[in-house]
Protein backbone atom coordinates (compact mmCIF):
# COMPACT_ATOMS: atom_id res chain seq x y z
CA UNK A 1 0.00 0.00 0.00
CA UNK A 2 3.09 2.34 0.81
CA UNK A 3 4.95 1.37 -2.24
CA UNK A 4 1.61 2.64 -4.60
CA UNK A 5 0.55 5.43 -2.68
CA UNK A 6 -2.65 3.60 -1.94
CA UNK A 7 -2.95 5.30 1.61
CA UNK A 8 -3.08 8.54 3.18
CA UNK A 9 -2.91 7.42 6.22
CA UNK A 10 -1.88 4.34 8.62
CA UNK A 11 -4.58 3.29 11.61
CA UNK A 12 -2.06 0.57 12.72
CA UNK A 13 -3.26 -1.65 15.94
CA UNK A 14 -0.25 -2.96 18.34
CA UNK A 15 -2.58 -5.16 20.04
CA UNK A 16 -3.32 -6.83 16.09
CA UNK A 17 -0.07 -6.22 14.12
CA UNK A 18 2.33 -8.27 16.15
CA UNK A 19 3.16 -5.82 19.12
CA UNK A 20 5.18 -3.18 19.81
CA UNK A 21 8.21 -3.76 18.13
CA UNK A 22 5.97 -4.36 15.07
CA UNK A 23 3.84 -1.44 15.30
CA UNK A 24 7.54 0.70 15.08
CA UNK A 25 8.59 -1.04 12.50
CA UNK A 26 5.60 -0.13 10.35
CA UNK A 27 5.78 2.95 11.78
CA UNK A 28 9.40 3.49 10.60
CA UNK A 29 8.17 2.14 6.85
CA UNK A 30 5.33 4.73 7.01
CA UNK A 31 7.71 7.39 7.81
CA UNK A 32 10.25 6.52 4.71
CA UNK A 33 7.14 6.97 2.65
CA UNK A 34 5.73 10.33 4.83
CA UNK A 35 2.60 8.55 6.05
CA UNK A 36 1.48 9.34 9.57
CA UNK A 37 -0.03 6.73 11.82
CA UNK A 38 -3.15 7.29 13.68
CA UNK A 39 -3.09 3.79 15.90
CA UNK A 40 -6.34 2.20 15.97
CA UNK A 41 -8.30 1.47 19.24
CA UNK A 42 -6.65 0.71 22.66
CA UNK A 43 -4.99 4.20 23.51
CA UNK A 44 -3.50 3.13 27.05
CA UNK A 45 -0.77 1.21 24.70
CA UNK A 46 -0.80 3.42 21.53
CA UNK A 47 -0.50 7.00 23.54
CA UNK A 48 3.04 6.08 24.69
CA UNK A 49 4.07 5.04 21.47
CA UNK A 50 2.58 7.85 19.81
CA UNK A 51 4.54 9.91 22.19
CA UNK A 52 7.86 8.55 21.09
CA UNK A 53 7.15 8.30 17.23
CA UNK A 54 7.96 11.20 15.14
CA UNK A 55 5.23 10.38 12.27
CA UNK A 56 2.43 9.41 14.77
CA UNK A 57 -0.24 12.41 15.54
CA UNK A 58 -3.31 11.45 17.66
CA UNK A 59 -4.53 8.35 19.32
CA UNK A 60 -8.00 7.29 18.94
CA UNK A 61 -9.89 7.50 22.77
CA UNK A 62 -13.09 5.46 24.12
CA UNK A 63 -13.99 7.34 27.06
CA UNK A 64 -15.69 4.30 28.54
CA UNK A 65 -15.66 0.97 28.91
CA UNK A 66 -18.51 0.17 27.04
CA UNK A 67 -16.18 -0.24 24.03
CA UNK A 68 -13.20 -0.90 25.30
CA UNK A 69 -13.87 -3.13 28.32
CA UNK A 70 -10.48 -4.62 28.11
CA UNK A 71 -9.05 -1.15 29.98
CA UNK A 72 -11.21 -2.68 32.97
CA UNK A 73 -8.10 -5.34 33.40
CA UNK A 74 -5.50 -2.27 33.93
CA UNK A 75 -4.56 -0.87 37.15
CA UNK A 76 -5.02 2.49 36.21
CA UNK A 77 -6.30 4.57 33.28
CA UNK A 78 -5.03 8.13 31.38
CA UNK A 79 -6.42 10.97 32.53
CA UNK A 80 -8.06 13.03 29.96
CA UNK A 81 -7.48 16.72 30.18
CA UNK A 82 -8.48 19.61 27.41
CA UNK A 83 -8.41 17.37 24.75
CA UNK A 84 -5.39 15.37 25.39
CA UNK A 85 -4.28 12.39 27.22
CA UNK A 86 -2.05 12.74 29.73
CA UNK A 87 0.44 10.27 30.01
CA UNK A 88 1.95 8.02 32.96
CA UNK A 89 5.21 9.07 34.40
CA UNK A 90 6.24 5.51 35.26
CA UNK A 91 8.52 3.16 32.65
CA UNK A 92 6.76 1.34 29.92
CA UNK A 93 3.79 1.57 28.92
CA UNK A 94 2.36 3.21 32.60
CA UNK A 95 0.39 0.12 33.77
CA UNK A 96 0.10 -3.14 34.81
CA UNK A 97 -2.52 -5.35 35.08
CA UNK A 98 -4.47 -5.97 37.80
CA UNK A 99 -4.31 -9.40 39.07
CA UNK A 100 -7.47 -9.32 40.76
CA UNK A 101 -9.45 -8.56 38.01
CA UNK A 102 -7.84 -10.64 35.87
CA UNK A 103 -8.85 -13.68 37.66
CA UNK A 104 -12.37 -12.51 37.93
CA UNK A 105 -12.64 -12.71 34.25
CA UNK A 106 -10.56 -16.03 33.62
CA UNK A 107 -12.14 -18.77 33.24
CA UNK A 108 -10.41 -20.84 35.67
CA UNK A 109 -9.60 -17.98 38.26
CA UNK A 110 -7.85 -20.59 40.09
CA UNK A 111 -5.08 -21.44 37.14
CA UNK A 112 -4.45 -18.20 35.63
CA UNK A 113 -1.54 -19.30 33.29
CA UNK A 114 1.28 -16.01 34.64
CA UNK A 115 1.75 -13.86 37.49
CA UNK A 116 0.64 -10.48 36.54
CA UNK A 117 2.44 -7.79 39.02
CA UNK A 118 5.65 -9.39 38.98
Amino acid sequence: MLGKKAVAILQTDAAVCGGITEWRRIAAMAAGYAIPMYPHWFHDLHAPLVAATSNARMVELFSDSQVLNFRELLDRQLDFKDGRLMLHKTPGLGFVFNEEKVRRFAIDPANVWMKIDG
